[in-house]
């Protein structure tokens, strides 16, 4: 049991695998959670495949993206999780929005969702993991829940600085972040990753084994 209640639960994906890898055990435990993901447009049918596309098995940006949802879908499906998919393209696709155009999206389904608590990427590398981070911090200014914390990006997360990076420049824009749980990782939660298998064949073992390490919350104090 955790020291305090979630209530309806809202996590933003940057990617359709994100919100698993990083917070699956935690949408586990949480009623009809919802995983919001920024980027998951899908391009138009007569696009290329991009070179990670290929990496995954893809023939074409369409067919990746189609096959990404149906993964993202089973995956929250065996974690009691709901997705919602916002319509801007991953950057591999040439098409990156702009930040205030994701806050505005993301107030949007807020506003429409009024979870209780919301967790938001640390965005500790990537181009689109930054963005997101950045929307939600121009969101949350905007929106109303009663709980706001930051999760690790997992995979991302174990390159040497960059939470510590992260973490600085938070502090250096006034925004003060304590320690608030750890979620060790069980069955559900693996079997749930597993679902990703596009996504695992192009990670490979070394980086996807990160999603069975603990989970990491930093809560937003006022």
């Amino acid at each position: 049991m955790h020291a305090f209640d979630f209530g309806k639960l809202c996590v933003i994906s940057p990617h359709l695998d994100d919100a698993v890898f990083g917070c699956g055990e935690l949408l586990a435990k949480c009623h009809d959670p919802v995983a919001v993901t920024v980027f998951a447009g899908i391009p138009p049918s007569d696009d290329e495949p991009t070179p990670w596309d290929r990496a995954c098995g893809f023939s074409g940006a369409a067919e990746a993206m189609s096959c990404r949802r149906r993964e993202d879908r089973m995956a929250l499906e065996r974690l009691g999780a709901r997705p919602l998919w916002l319509r801007f393209l991953d950057s591999q696709y040439g098409a990156t929005p702009s930040e205030s155009d994701i806050a505005g999206e993301l107030l949007r389904v807020i506003s429409q969702e009024r979870p209780d608590s919301v967790l938001m990427p640390m965005g500790l590398y990537h181009s689109d993991h930054e963005l997101a981070h950045g929307a939600c911090l121009t969101m949350r200014r905007l929106a109303s829940a009663q709980r706001w914390l930051l999760y690790e990006d997992a995979i991302y997360r174990r390159h040497v600085g960059l939470l510590q990076k992260r973490l600085a420049g938070l502090w250096n824009q006034g925004i003060m972040v304590t320690p608030a749980l750890t979620e060790p990782v069980h069955a559900e939660k693996r079997a749930a990753v597993r679902c990703y298998a596009s996504q695992m064949k192009a990670l490979g073992p070394q980086r996807w084994r990160d999603t069975d390490q603990p989970e990491h919350y930093w809560q937003w104090n006022e």
